[in-house]
Parts: C-alpha cells; structure tokens; sequence
C-alpha cells in the first residue's frame, strides 16, 4: 500500500491532534460547592424518580465521583431497571418521558459508551419514534414543538449518535430548520412559538436551550456537508454508513447568523432573575455552559458567562449542600452542579477521545498510490479495516516487512467498536511489547489499544510512553490516561512538549497511580520505553 521503508511511521490512528475544548476545572479545584452539593446527592438516592434519579447521576459522574459509589450505583439501578429487552421504558408520559429519555441518555453515556451502547441504541429508538415531524419533542397533546422538551431529546440523541448509535441525519436537519425558523428577529427563542401570552415571552432559559441545540444540530450535520467536498472519484464511500447520501440543505452562513444573533441576544439580555431567565436560574445556566462548550467561548458578548453564573451559584447553595427554583431542589441541584464542573465541555473531550482511531488516515505524508484500499466514513479518508483474527492483525504490525499495517491498525478500531474492550485485553502483553517498536505508528497503536481495555494493569505501560519522543504516542497516552482515571481534564503533558514537561507529567500521573493503585493489582512487567532516538533501550 505504502513504501516499506517507513511504512509504519504512516499509520495514522492518531495522527491528528485534539482540538482544543474549553477549560475544565481541574477536581482540585472545585470548591467545596461541589462536594457539598455531592453530600446532598448522596442523602438522595433510592427516594427520587426516573428523571432526577439520572440527573443526579449525571453530575455525580461529571464531579468525578467512581461509578462504585453506593448512591451513584443506586441511581444507575434506577436507570436501569427502566428497560426490557427490545425498548426504554419512561416513568412518566405526555412528553415528560423525553426528558428523562435525555437525562438517561447523557448519564448512561457518561458512566461507559461502551458498555451501555445497548441501552442507548433502545433510548434512540425512543426518542426517534416520538420525533414530530418538524423534528421537534413536544408533550403528547401537541406537535408543534417545545423549545424546553426538544432540548433534552436533542441531548439523548446527540448522547446516542456519538456513542455509535446510527441517528439519520434528516433528524437533525429538520429540528434545525425548525429552530431557526422559530427564532425571533432580535435572536432570543421561546417555550411555545405557536401560542401567546408568556409562552411566547423571550427568556434566556429558552434561548439557551434553542441555541445549544441548534450547535448540536450544526455538528452533527457537519460530516455530511464535509463528505460532499471534492474527493478524489477513485475513493469508495462505506455503503453501510447511515444517510452517507445525504446532502444538508441549510447553509453554513444560516447556522452562524443564527448563533450569532443568539449570542448577541443572550449577551446583552442575561440576568439570574425570573422571568426573564426563565423559571429557574440554574436550568438556564446549565443552557448556557452548553452553549459555551459548543460555541468554544469563554464569553458571550461582553459576557463573562462561567464568572457570572458561578458566583450566583456559590452565592445562592443551601446549607445542606442543594440549591432550589422552580422544578424541586433536586434538578436544581444537579444543574449547578452540571455547570460548575462545565460538564458539557467534559462531553466534548469524551467524544473526541471516543473518536480517535475511528478511522485512519495517512495524514501528512500524502495518500497511497493504491487507493483501493481507501474508502471514506463521515467526510474522512480512511483506510479499510482488515478483517480475520486479531493475531493476524498484530503479526503484520509488528513485521517491519508487511505493507498493510494502516489496514491492521484499523481493523484493531473496527473490532473494538463491534465487541469492546474484551476484544482488546487478551494481547495486553504484545501490546506492552509493541510500546518498545522503532516506529512511532506501532507505538501510537500499542498505546490506543492498552488505554481502551480500560484495565489499570496497563496504567504503568501508558505513564512511561508519556515520556516517548513521538509526540503523538505521548498524547495517546495522555488521553488513554485520562480515560481510565476519569480525570478527563488530565494531568499533563501540554501539546506539543518538552521532555521536561513529559518527565514532569509522568511524575505526576505516577504520584496519582501511587495513591488509587489496588494493593491486589496483577500488572505485568511493563517494557521498556523508546529512547530519546527513538529507539527501543536495552
């Protein structure tokens, strides 16, 4: 396919590197808020239902609290147990199942992708089926669409599709016609568009939702409009992708004037007191951390919008560690909380790790004189995953003779993706192994595959690549680390970096281990690391 002669200095499982997502605060640096607020959710559990069950859930998950705790595993249970073998099954019905459909969805992603794909393939179907045909959510009654209702099936879906769940992209497209038909000239939205009196009234709560699902719409439509760019006609399109044909109608210039007006409206209307915010100041403020995550904006305007709404959240906590509006002090709690730990921007980071090595591409160093090989999958060139056993799949990696480990290296990704991590950790060992190669591309692969078994036997292997020459192996590293610990705003290092930074990140990230390491941990004699020359030690 490619040149022997660095032929696996090309694989591109990991080539590109991750855009950067708005900041998140480090878990040492939350305030007691935080951990007060999980008290609270603690005393909690086991008394609530579906929908604030899984809210709680979600921002227990987004404080970093481990999926073992005793009150974030009941609420889990509770969600859970809201499914049969063939559909989700709401607590509540006349359109409230779609928020708790949404919440579900964004706690069950959160808590493991993976091993809840099932669950939330049964949840899309859900939501899918209860689409009004103007794309929006709305209770059983009407059809014209509730900005509020829509916002959480938006959520569930989004959730969804980024966990591999096939969502049509005309399910998007029509809830974004929809929501930019239905914003007002001045840019702000409201509940119900179609009626009067203060439904019809401009909030920021309803701004908030109506945008941030207009974002979610723009970037799952995105790879479509990509995947109609110019290609080279010799390129063979995956004929099983979901909508692969689909051509966006609406044009980019009419989601940035709508998200520009609407930014415009929120800068210049944001307050904390109803009515105008909206019946409850912290359901709007976790509509506005969405939107500053999807936007990538650490303003709004003029509006400095995490200062101003953190300070009212510090300012307003109960002494029993909740906060409370309208709605009960249970969601109200779970949204300050899902705002002060910018949960959304958590989100973003989580996707983006989820797709790295979904496909590869021989980014930097041209394509392939052979492009029959190469295919393309949501607007991407990449390479055709190799089918057969997994040993076979590592045998050609690590033969410097063989010419198709870009195909390998994706048929390792395809694999996961189908079965999981249990694909994965019977090769442990080769795979420490492989973190010795000569060639940084094997190395970047080794490092992939030992981060998404998601065992902690592997943590030692992943701390020592941090400190490899290759600058893409130390950030597979780093975001595999980041995956395992859940400390997904990390510990370092920077990208790109110095080996004093590497040495110093490493350091770190062997201190954290040294604390949370089980003392009946079975790691394995983890290999020697490349050098500074980019080649294996002695």
């Amino acid at each position: 396919m490619i040149g022997k002669c660095g032929k696996r200095a090309a694989i591109a499982l990991f080539c590109g590197l991750l855009a950067t997502s708005p900041g998140v605060p480090a878990r040492a640096e939350q305030d007691a808020a935080v951990q007060r607020a999980i008290q609270y959710m603690r005393s909690r559990a086991g008394s609530q239902g579906l929908g604030e069950s899984a809210l709680m859930a979600l921002a227990m998950l987004k404080a970093e609290v481990p999926a073992t705790d005793p009150a974030l595993a009941t609420y889990l249970a509770k969600i859970r147990s809201r499914f049969t073998s063939n559909e989700f099954v709401p607590e509540r019905q006349s359109g409230v199942g779609t928020y708790e459909a949404g919440a579900c969805a964004m706690a069950l992603a959160t808590e493991d992708p993976v091993a809840n794909r099932g669950y939330l393939a049964l949840i899309a179907s859900y939501l899918t089926t209860n689409q009004n045909a103007n794309g929006t959510w709305d209770y059983t009654n009407r059809n014209s669409g509730d900005t509020s209702i829509t916002q959480y099936g938006v959520l569930g879906l989004w959730e969804a599709e980024n966990c591999g769940v096939p969502v049509h992209p005309s399910n998007w497209e029509r809830l974004a016609s929809w929501l930019i038909s239905t914003q007002r000239g001045d840019g702000g939205w409201c509940y119900h568009p179609d009626e009067g009196g203060g439904n019809a009234s401009e909030t920021c709560s309803m701004t908030a939702a109506a945008l941030g699902s207009l974002l979610i719409c723009r970037r799952q439509l995105e790879p479509y409009r990509q995947s109609h760019r110019e290609v080279s006609p010799l390129l063979v399109r995956l004929s099983a992708e979901v909508g692969s044909d689909f051509k966006p109608s609406i044009k980019e210039a009419e989601f940035e004037q709508a998200t520009r007006r609407g930014i415009s409206w929120l800068s210049a209307h944001f307050t904390t007191n109803p009515p105008l915010s909206g019946a409850s100041p912290y359901y709007m403020l976790y509509g506005i951390e969405r939107i500053g995550a999807l936007a990538d904006r650490q303003t709004l305007g003029r509006l400095d919008w995490y200062q101003r709404g953190g300070n009212f959240i510090r300012s307003s906590q109960q002494a029993d560690g909740s906060w409370n509006a309208a709605h009960g002090v249970e969601p109200n709690t779970a949204w300050a909380v899902l705002f002060i730990t910018k949960s959304t921007a958590k989100t973003i980071r989580r996707i983006q790790i989820q797709r790295l090595g979904a496909g590869t591409l021989l980014g930097g160093r041209g394509l392939p004189k052979d492009l029959t090989s190469m295919t393309i999958a949501g607007g991407r060139v990449v390479s055709r995953p190799m089918n057969g056993a997994i040993e076979g799949m590592l045998s050609v990696l690590e033969d410097p003779r063989a010419d198709q480990a870009d195909a390998a290296a994706a048929g390792l990704v395809d694999r996961y993706y189908r079965e999981g991590p249990s694909s994965l950790r019977p090769y442990k060992p080769r795979f420490r192994k492989m973190l010795g190669d000569r060639d940084p591309g094997v190395r970047r692969v080794a490092a992939w595959a030992l981060a998404h078994t998601g065992d902690m036997d592997v943590v030692p292997a992943l701390i020592q690549a941090i400190e490899d020459p290759d600058d893409d192996v130390v950030n597979s590293a780093r975001l595999g680390l980041q995956m395992i610990s859940r400390k997904i705003e990390g510990l370092g290092p920077p990208s790109p970096s110095t080996i004093e930074q590497r040495k110093e990140a490493a350091a770190q990230w062997r201190e954290w281990f040294t604390a949370i390491k089980p003392l009946d941990l079975d790691e394995d004699e983890p290999q020697r690391g490349p050098s500074a020359e980019g080649r294996p030690q002695p």
